[in-house]
């Protein structure tokens, strides 16, 4: 049994998108020919059996499980006792990557493909996965995208649905919302052998990213290095030599959450002052629980070409009599409601909206595009929240008085515009922080400062954490929501009439390090819109799709075009008015 010294802080691109395929004028034996080539093969598909379930691993957080409950929020666990899992359990073949998915043999068909189509028209899009030596594949859990766009016309619209057919296939529809050139594009993203071997790492190593605290020296302008992190298991088993450390515990005396650090043998845990992420030590890390096969095949996400003989592309012209270029009234109900928290964050049958000349039209709400006043606004989240609170500093707010905190990208950021009294906040939220050089006593947690509210005339909360928490399990993540939602049933118990919004997840470059994985925010944005769809008082903005197949690119922090929609969005929420 390890020891524990308790100190708690004072709490003062477009690599996705596929060339574009030229549109050839097709005679009607060409047009046959597709269309027998197609229902030749989709008769002639095999009747696969299922595949076998993947190993259920419930590797919990922590050995024990974390109980939080909606009283004192408190956690009961013992953080002493070492996981359990072994390097060889880590390195074990979940689905072997001879069979893996290959976008070069893989193809997709416009089932009903024609050259023309009318505005508000389904196409449905039948996708075959197959592996690198032209094999059909009998089972599903590959990662794709579907998108349709227009580069001259920056539109842009993901699916309405994608359904896994659980063998090899997969079935996608779209509705065309603007007239003119249209393109089909499909990614692969991550092909189930990688997602299969995403999930295992999640679930056995929830420590994955490295994390170091700077202690003061025991002499003047020197100091001490030690790692840190959300569990005292970090790195266990791989790095048994931190089994009998002995750690400094920083956990919130409130909430329980853990944070952790490695004691240093010169100086007591009182001591300790400076957090920084340790990127180099985490790429270090994953060396030793993942194999050469594994980072052979963590791809880019890979276009997937269309069957040959069918069209990517493809003309859609208006309704007989109408001249609009673009349609939001493809509803059953030919109209959208205002924007406002008892709606939810996605559309029964269509994508949540698209883009056309840059502009979002939501399949939610009216959005609008118009500014506040006499408002306060605190941004609490991650970086790409904190790109909200620098548009609207920057372009929306005229005159502003801005007042930047000790750290750039942590904060705590206020800008003021006196003229309309609104006043703009952004803070990040607690520990696993992936930046560096932050005064540990400037980290709080979520629960802690939506518990630290009190006067909340014509206040909104803006929250949102997701880029932080890919390397750790969704169990943690669950918790720490669950916090959140506690505080929030609080706050509005104060504050009736405080409005609260929550930002989703956005898609992100493919980076090297798997920690960051798109697969993994996808879990991670599914997870969130379960926990607060319906919340009394809470809206939930979903920018997922806003930021699929957009001419920009993929990006953690999406270009200023994407941007600028978004916050129409949340601006829309905060002033639902004809």
């Amino acid at each position: 049994m390890t020891k524990h010294e308790t100190v708690h802080l004072d709490a003062s691109r477009s690599a996705a998108v596929p060339k574009d395929f030229k549109s050839k004028s097709l005679c009607m034996l060409t047009l046959l020919m597709v269309t027998s080539y197609a229902l030749l093969w989709l008769s002639g598909t095999p009747n696969m059996t299922m595949p076998p379930r993947l190993p259920n691993i419930k590797a919990s957080f922590l050995t024990h499980p974390l109980n939080i409950t909606t009283t004192d929020m408190s956690y009961t666990s013992d953080h002493t006792t070492a996981a359990q899992s072994t390097t060889k359990h880590a390195k074990e073949q979940l689905t072997s990557f001879e069979q893996a998915t290959d976008p070069s043999t893989s193809f997709y068909i416009i089932v009903n493909y024609k050259e023309n189509y009318t505005l508000c028209d389904v196409i449905e899009i039948t996708i075959q996965l197959r592996t690198s030596d032209n094999q059909t594949k009998s089972h599903g859990g590959d990662f794709i995208w579907v998108w349709v766009y227009d580069a001259t016309q920056r539109a842009s619209s993901t699916a309405d649905a994608i359904i896994d057919n659980h063998d090899g296939t997969f079935t996608a529809k779209v509705t065309l919302r603007w007239t003119g050139q249209t393109t089909v594009g499909v990614s692969l993203v991550h092909s189930r052998e990688i997602v299969s071997r995403l999930r295992h790492f999640r679930e056995t190593y929830p420590a994955r990213y490295s994390y170091r605290g700077n202690f003061t020296g025991p002499t003047q302008n020197k100091t001490v290095q030690q790692s840190c992190h959300v569990s005292q298991e970090m790195y266990v088993p791989i790095q048994e030599r931190y089994r009998n450390m002995t750690f400094c515990d920083y956990s919130d005396p409130k909430t329980g959450f853990p944070w952790f650090c490695v004691k240093p043998q010169e100086v007591g845990c009182e001591k300790y002052i400076r957090h920084y992420a340790d990127r180099g030590s985490a790429i270090e890390f994953h060396k030793t629980f993942t194999s050469a096969d594994f980072v052979k095949n963590y791809l880019r996400p890979s276009p997937i070409t269309p069957l040959y003989m069918s069209h990517a592309d493809f003309m859609v012209e208006p309704d007989f009599g109408e001249t609009n270029m673009t349609s939001a009234t493809c509803l059953s109900s030919n109209e959208r409601p205002l924007c406002t928290s008892e709606l939810p964050s996605r559309h029964s049958q269509y994508t949540p909206g698209f883009y056309h000349q840059d502009t979002w039209t939501s399949h939610i709400c009216k959005n609008r595009h118009f500014t506040s006043s006499d408002e306060t606004i605190h941004f609490i989240g991650d970086s790409t929240l904190r790109q909200w609170y620098e548009y609207l500093a920057r372009y929306v707010l005229k005159d502003v008085q801005e007042t930047v905190g000790p750290h750039e990208k942590f904060g705590p950021h206020v800008a003021i515009e006196k003229a309309n009294n609104i006043s703009i906040y952004f803070n990040f939220h607690g520990y696993p922080i992936a930046l560096r050089d932050i005064d540990v006593k400037q980290i709080h947690y979520v629960s802690e400062q939506l518990d630290s509210f009190t006067n909340l005339d014509n206040t909104i909360i803006c929250l949102c954490l997701w880029a932080h928490f890919t390397a750790t399990n969704l169990r943690y993540y669950k918790d720490r929501l669950q916090s959140i939602k506690d505080s929030i049933v609080r706050l509005r118990l104060r504050n009736p009439n405080v409005r609260i919004l929550i930002k989703s997840a956005n898609t992100r470059s493919h980076p090297p390090n798997f920690d960051r994985s798109n697969w993994y925010a996808w879990e991670i944005h599914k997870v969130m819109k379960q926990f607060f769809s319906g919340f009394p008082g809470v809206t939930v903005i979903d920018v997922w799709d806003m930021t699929i197949g957009h001419r920009t690119g993929y990006d953690l922090h999406p270009a200023i075009e994407i941007i600028s929609q978004e916050m129409d969005m949340f601006l829309s929420f905060l002033c639902p008015v004809e």
